[in-house]
C-alpha cells in the first residue's frame, strides 16, 4: 500500500511542477524542491536517537541512486513537463515499467519472454504516436524525448535502490540521497540561463508540495515499498501515476485530452499490462 501511495503522489508532481515551472526556471525549481525535503529531513534526523552508520561502498551506492534517480532525473523531468503537457507527461510515466524491463534484460540479466517484449513494443508504439501528434498539440518531441530517457534513469535508480535496501531503513536512505542531490543540484545551478523567480502564492505552494510531499515523504515511503518486492514489480506499480497526473492535469489544469493522445497512452499502459501479466 505505502508503494501505491507514493506512486500516487508522484502522479501528482507533473501538475504541481508545470504551475510551478511557470515562475522559474527548471533547475531552480529542481533545487528549490531538493532543498525542502533536504531542510525536512536534516531536522527529522536531528530528532533520531538512533542513528544508522552507512557503509562506504554502500554510500557510493546511494551517491549514485542520487546522480541519476534525483538530480538528473528531476532537471530532466522539469525540462520535460514544461516542454509537454501534464497529461502527455503522465501517460509516457506508464512506459517506464517496460523500460525498467527492458534496462533489467540489457544489464541486471532479467530474462525476456515473448509476453514481456511483445508489451514492450507495444508500449513503444504509444510513445511513437504521442511523438507524432505532438507537432499539433502541446507537447514537443523534444520533451517527450526527455521524459523517455528519465524513464531509463528511473529504472536504474529501482536497481540500485534494491540492492542495499535490505541493510538500511527507507529513511536512512532517502535522507542521504537528498542530501547528496540538493549538494549536486549546484552546479547545475550556473547552466540556467534565466534566474529570474516570481513566486506567487500558488507556485510557492507547489514548490513546498513537490519538496515536502513529492520529494520527502514519496521517496521514504517508495524506498520502504522497495524492500522485499523485485524492481521490476515496483516498476509495474507505475501504472497509476498516468491516471492520476492525466485525471489532475484535465481537473486542475483544464488540459484537453485528445484522441490520438488518449490512444497513445492507451497503448502505453497496455503494452505494461502485457509485459507485466504474469509477474504479480
Amino acid at each position: 500500500m505505502i508503494l501505491l501511495l507514493s506512486i500516487v503522489i508522484w502522479g501528482s508532481s507533473v501538475v504541481a511542477t508545470r504551475i510551478a515551472g511557470f515562475t522559474m526556471g527548471p533547475i531552480f525549481l529542481a533545487f528549490a524542491r531538493m532543498m525542502i525535503a533536504a531542510i525536512i529531513l536534516f531536522i527529522i534526523h536531528l530528532f533520531q536517537k538512533e542513528k544508522e552508520k552507512v557503509e562506504k561502498r554502500d554510500m557510493f551506492l546511494i551517491f549514485l541512486s542520487a546522480l541519476i534517480g534525483v538530480t538528473i532525473y528531476y532537471i530532466i523531468e522539469n525540462y520535460g513537463v514544461m516542454m509537454t503537457s501534464a497529461s502527455t507527461a503522465s501517460m509516457i510515466s506508464g512506459s517506464y515499467p517496460a523500460i525498467t524491463l527492458l534496462v533489467g534484460v540489457l544489464f541486471f540479466h532479467e530474462k525476456p519472454t515473448f509476453r514481456k517484449v511483445s508489451g514492450i513494443l507495444i508500449s513503444l508504439c504509444g510513445i511513437a504516436l504521442l511523438s507524432v501528434t505532438s507537432v499539433h498539440e502541446q507537447s514537443s518531441p523534444i520533451g517527450i524525448a526527455l521524459l523517455i530517457f528519465d524513464g531509463v534513469c528511473w529504472a536504474l535508480y529501482n536497481y540500485i535502490v534494491q540492492s542495499i535496501n535490505p541493510k538500511y531503513s527507507a529513511l536512512t536512505i532517502s535522507k542521504y540521497q537528498n542530501w547528496m542531490a540538493a549538494a549536486m543540484m549546484v552546479p547545475f545551478l550556473l547552466l540556467e540561463k534565466n534566474m529570474t523567480v516570481s513566486l506567487t502564492p500558488v507556485s510557492f505552494a507547489c514548490v513546498f508540495y513537490l519538496g515536502a510531499v513529492c520529494s520527502c515523504l514519496a521517496y521514504v515511503l517508495y524506498n520502504a515499498g522497495l524492500r522485499g518486492v523485485s524492481a521490476f514489480a515496483a516498476a509495474v506499480m507505475l501504472n497509476l501515476m498516468p491516471l492520476s497526473g492525466t485525471v489532475l492535469s484535465a481537473l486542475i489544469l483544464h488540459e484537453a485530452i485528445g484522441f490520438r493522445a488518449l490512444l497513445g497512452g492507451i497503448l502505453i499502459i497496455a503494452g505494461v499490462l502485457i509485459a507485466t501479466l504474469n509477474r504479480r
